[in-house]
């Protein structure tokens, strides 16, 4: 599995599922619809994170084992979740967002382990 060329597809296929979606009939418009833009931005912001943790913190979040166990595509869709704040973990500025986040992948992405 390459990690970044599958994340890179993911990113791509929402960006346009997105594009398709918008009403604008022009850049211009396009680029005027503050909800469209927000969605985008948040898809960049999950690319980012999953990019940096996988690049940075793969040992400590265990990113890869819940990928195999879950998907790339699960995990993407549950930290893009509008519901879920690993976006707003990470860009806090706080120093326990790392703490938060894998409290958040242990809830959304339960790895066992024998005892």
């Amino acid at each position: 599995m390459n990690f970044e060329k599958e994340l890179n597809q993911i990113v791509k296929n929402r960006v346009d599922v997105i594009k398709k979606q918008s009403k604008a009939k022009s850049i211009d418009e396009f680029a005027k619809d503050e909800a469209t833009i927000a969605r985008l931005n948040r898809i960049y912001e999950t690319k980012d994170l999953l990019i940096y943790l996988y690049d940075m913190y793969e040992e400590d979040t265990e990113l890869m084992k819940r990928v195999k166990k879950y998907s790339l595509g699960t995990v993407f869709a549950e930290v893009y979740d509008i519901d879920n704040y690993y976006i707003e973990y990470y860009n806090s500025g706080d120093d326990d967002w790392l703490v938060w986040i894998n409290d958040a992948l242990d809830q959304d992405f339960p790895l066992e382990y024998a005892k």
